[in-house]
């Protein structure tokens, strides 16, 4: 039985999938398995029984990943799930920096009298916006979130500029680099996660190359716009405005920052999908050894088929896989099929035996021994 810990809350019929025999939820002890959304996860929690990280969302900033891949414990998660949701918040923002929606909204509540049309109609000029069509967004990633909130952008006439490591086939977006997005875009979006290359990305250097009168919207994280900067470019209005999802102190109170909070993937409907999906990889985990997303380990999946299945995750140094079947061969264990998988220096095997329990502990303790090796673990197919 696999002991989980539930560190923010989730629907109670997903709750029901994690109570059958395989699996305990409990909030005392060392986990094997951690559900979480956009919490901190505890860098002492990551013990030698944690077996699994299943983040419902897309966003580690929250997860010591580096201690957890060392440990060998594998982070998952759910990326894709709240694109839609990112894209219509990220939309919306766009429609209410050009058009004055709440200050017109609120003149209207001022006014009062059976001729409120006419007031209100005398008083129009003074929130007249723009339209979106003709305009330049730049994105700054063109992952799930940034390629649908392109195709948007183009349908609503706008002319799409992208900013992403690797090029992507996308016949409406002209990517160029980070200098010209940001020189000739009405609009920067940053979708982009936090890494050690986005982090302080938009220093105040860079920030002073956008146009005059633009705006900035970061729902990727907050690090990635050094906030002196944005503060110093807004002081002398190098830009109109910043819209972060990320609210930090310094900006309390400045007039033209419009701080949110954290709710890009916050809908019912991406709330519920990331859970349902975070709950099916970490039960596939635990039971079959599979891993379809995940920020540390390869995507590795093979059909259970056989009595016991041996999971291996080391890193890509030496003579690693040479040794390993060294000892499969030496006991001569018979193998019913096997797959592994590589991913930033490192390997996902996962071997399924047709053999006893008892004759694979003894190899599956020797594997364990190898420097490189950081997880080995033996699954017995469930019935």
């Amino acid at each position: 039985m696999y002991k989980l810990r539930l560190i923010d809350p989730i629907a109670d019929g997903l709750i029901a999938r994690l109570q059958n025999p395989n699996f305990e939820i409990s909030q005392v002890g060392d986990p094997e398995g951690i559900l979480v959304r956009s919490s901190n996860v505890p860098d002492e929690w990551i013990t030698d029984e944690l077996l699994v990280i299943s983040r419902a969302g897309v966003g580690v900033n929250t997860i010591n990943l580096e201690a957890a891949t060392e440990n060998g414990t594998v982070v998952l998660n759910t990326p894709g799930v709240n694109a839609n949701a990112v894209k219509e918040l990220v939309l919306t923002c766009l429609l209410l920096t050009v058009r004055p929606v709440t200050a017109a909204a609120e003149m209207v509540r001022t006014l009062n009298g059976p001729d409120i049309l006419m007031q209100s109609e005398s008083k129009r000029s003074a929130y007249i916006g723009q339209e979106l069509q003709g305009k330049t967004i730049g994105l700054l990633g063109l992952g799930a979130i940034g390629t649908q909130i392109a195709r948007n952008c183009y349908d609503l006439g706008m002319e799409v500029l992208g900013y992403a490591r690797r090029n992507h086939d996308i016949d409406y977006v002209n990517q160029v680099n980070l200098d010209e997005l940001l020189r000739l875009s009405d609009f920067v979006v940053i979708v982009l996660p936090l890494t050690d290359e986005t982090k302080n990305l938009l220093t105040e250097e860079k920030l002073r190359q956008m146009k005059k009168g633009a705006y900035l919207l970061n729902f990727g994280r907050g690090p990635i716009v050094n906030s002196t900067g944005i503060l110093k470019v807004l002081q002398d209005e190098t830009i109109a405005g910043y819209i972060t999802d990320f609210p930090q102190e310094e900006y309390l109170g400045h007039p033209n920052i419009l701080m949110l909070p954290h709710i890009g993937g916050t809908t019912q409907e991406a709330l519920k999908g990331g859970d349902r999906l975070a709950v099916r990889a970490l039960r596939n985990f635990l039971l079959f050894g599979t891993v379809r997303e995940s920020v540390n380990y390869p995507a590795t999946r093979l059909v259970f088929q056989s009595p016991y299945r041996l999971t291996i995750f080391y890193q890509q140094t030496g003579k690693t896989w040479s040794k390993i079947m060294n000892y499969l061969d030496q006991e001569n264990l018979k193998i019913g099929n096997m797959v592994s998988n590589g991913k930033d220096g490192y390997v996902y095997m996962l071997i399924d035996l047709e053999e006893t329990f008892n004759r694979i502990e003894p190899i599956a303790k020797k594997i364990q021994t190898i420097p490189s090796v950081k997880r080995v673990r033996i699954l017995s197919r469930p019935l």
